[in-house]
């Protein structure tokens, strides 16, 4: 054989083993479209600095539904609402779980959260605790006097301030911090009760943002796992740090809760899960204080932080538009008048603040990226193929 076959030979050689993955999984439906990925790298270099714009602007060129490559990881971006269906409506069960990253290991007890735990037995006990001591409607009703007790201390303290100047998102955090606390912990977590700032929240508030930045960070580490040990971005470090901060602030109130126990009137979260935590949904499902710790974590992130700042940007857009503003004060002049405050009874009535509600969901939402979703199993979406393993992402920008 000459040397020119011969180098012909290694050539194929070479291409067949570079390219060998996606022989063998060559599927009759094609990937959907998407930009064409950098060596090793892939579309890490497409995100940019704020990645939900960068998706929604590909989106207009590639459409509703996209296929990127980050690193050696499939992803999918779900733009639209209808695609999003597909993903999260018909094939549900095949979504359900979380792919690996660094904030699930670092951040949320090493995947022992609800959020980040994979699908399975524990995640839908974790999940029937929250559904039936938090969210059911006999929860709900319950612990409807801990929300509007909150909210009245929040108007007096805005009431007594006059025309002086208020911290909107401090004394909103605040609120939406105690109303959760009372109902998870039986007390109030910040402040004296009078709705005034508490340095102790600004550092819980700043401690949320942080978390909510962090998950939000392209971790080149989750992406190229090769690269994960060099820390690159320094993000497994931060995250670390902030775990810490947190587990001692977890670890303060359970103590707390232990030797003080509860001043509410109602059975709080807490104190179920220590009371029952060795069967605590009745089938002999036993929770470990990590996992207790994870739970807590999930729902205090989860519920203050996004509550405060969608308040806070529908007050915003309320002063941006004095027309709307004066709207939504007539409306609630002629359905509750000027003797007492609005109570969560009156909300089937406040039509029009029930739309300046959903417009203010719509052009902010508090998590404009989706957390991330994984393919159990290949599937068809539209006429693509999603490979199994993808990465699925809903941008709610469009």
């Amino acid at each position: 054989m000459t040397p020119f076959l011969y180098t012909i030979a290694i050539a194929i050689f070479i291409y067949v083993l570079l390219n060998l993955r996606t022989l063998l999984n060559r599927h009759p439906h094609p990937l959907p479209p998407g930009p064409k990925p950098w060596p090793i790298i892939g579309n890490l270099p497409h995100l940019g600095p704020v990645p939900h714009h960068s998706l929604a602007a590909l989106a207009q060129k590639y459409g509703p539904l996209m296929h990127l490559r980050l690193g050696s990881v499939n992803v999918v971006v779900a733009a639209s609402a209808t695609v999003a269906a597909q993903f999260l409506k018909v094939h549900d069960a095949n979504f359900s779980s979380r792919p690996p990253n660094s904030g699930a290991k670092h951040i949320a007890y090493n995947y022992q959260d609800l959020v980040f735990a994979p699908y399975g037995p524990r995640w839908r006990m974790l999940r029937k605790i929250c559904n039936v001591h938090l969210f059911s409607v006999k929860s709900l009703d319950d612990f409807r006097h801990v929300r509007q007790g909150e909210i009245s201390i929040l108007t007096r303290a805005l009431a007594s301030a006059g025309k002086s100047t208020v911290n909107l998102g401090q004394l909103l955090g605040v609120c939406t911090t105690n109303a959760l606390g009372r109902v998870m912990l039986g007390k109030r977590v910040f402040g004296d009760g009078t709705g005034g700032g508490d340095p102790k929240a600004d550092e819980f508030k700043e401690m949320v943002v942080e978390l909510m930045v962090l998950a939000g960070v392209f971790n080149i580490g989750d992406f190229i796992p090769a690269l994960d040990w060099l820390d690159l971005q320094g993000v497994a470090s931060k995250m670390k740090k902030l775990h810490a901060r947190f587990d001692s602030f977890l670890n303060e109130i359970i103590d707390e809760h232990k030797m003080n126990g509860s001043d509410a009137k109602h059975v709080d979260l807490l104190s179920t899960l220590l009371a029952h935590k060795d069967n605590i949904d009745g089938e002999g499902g036993k929770l470990s204080d990590i996992e207790i710790k994870a739970l807590l974590l999930d729902l205090f992130t989860a519920g203050t932080d996004t509550s405060s700042s969608t308040v806070e940007w529908a007050i915003a857009e309320l002063i941006r538009h004095p027309k709307i503003l004066a709207q939504v004060q007539q409306e609630l002049d002629s359905v509750i008048g000027s003797n007492r405050l609005a109570t969560e009874s009156d909300l089937p009535q406040l039509t029009y603040l029930q739309a300046v509600i959903k417009e203010t969901f719509r052009l902010h939402p508090s998590t404009p990226l989706s957390l991330p979703r994984m393919a159990a199993e290949g599937c068809e979406i539209n006429g693509y193929h999603i490979p199994k393993g993808a990465t699925l992402l809903v941008n709610k920008i469009n």
